[in-house]
């Protein structure tokens, strides 16, 4: 029907992102990333429940060592936010068995996740 949104494509994206030098030798960046709400795969008369909105923080830091040797620190999802990224209508009584009646199937999102690491230039 005109108005209807297409299913797994949210109205609202928004993403930005920024770094600044604090001193010589250190940089700090993030950016944010935020959704807003849509609809399951399948559900292409808009007619049942959303997948929520989110908003999500990434951070990150540089430090040169020296002119070939930069160490940095990567945190995705420094928040720990929990959404969903994906889902769809499925038969889920066929693939978990008959204790389970709903037929909506969701993937979560990555959660928390860091890492250090090192980067020579040769």
């Amino acid at each position: 029907m005109p108005g209807d949104r297409l299913p797994l494509v949210p109205r609202h994206l928004f993403k930005t992102g920024a770094s600044a030098p604090i001193g010589a030798r250190l940089t700090l960046g993030g950016e944010l990333l935020s959704g807003s709400d849509f609809y399951l795969r399948g559900d292409e008369g808009n007619d049942l429940a959303r997948i929520g909105d989110y908003v999500v923080l990434n951070l990150r830091a540089d430090f040169e060592v020296s002119e070939r040797l930069r160490l940095f620190l990567n945190v995705d999802n420094a928040l720990d936010e929990e959404y969903e990224t994906f889902g769809l209508f499925g038969e889920a009584d066929e693939v978990l068995g008959d204790d389970f009646e709903d037929s909506t199937f969701v993937s979560p999102a990555a959660p928390r996740a860091a890492w250090v690491g090192v980067q020579i230039q040769l």
